[in-house]
């Protein structure tokens, strides 16, 4: 369990839930870069609970997940 530790945040539930929405418009690839982040993987590693999210990037990712940043800035919040 200690590889996943935000697994059960509610941020990872979250970021899977919109993910999922979103597949039939768009992969995790286009998300993560549309996020701006270098590795396509984050995304899946942010839904697994594997790392959490840097608030630097929720600006972004709120964008590329077409859903409101201040919830997912308070989801970050609640994995610091």
């Amino acid at each position: 369990m200690a590889s996943k530790p935000y697994a059960d945040t509610r941020l990872a539930k979250y970021v899977d839930e919109m993910t999922t929405k979103l597949r039939p418009v768009k992969s995790q690839v286009q998300i993560a870069a549309e996020a701006g982040f270098k590795h396509p993987n984050v995304i899946a590693m942010l839904k697994s609970g594997a790392v959490k999210l840097p608030l630097d990037r929720v600006p972004s990712l709120a964008a590329s997940l077409d859903c409101d940043p201040r919830l997912l800035f308070r989801l970050a919040l609640e994995q610091s």
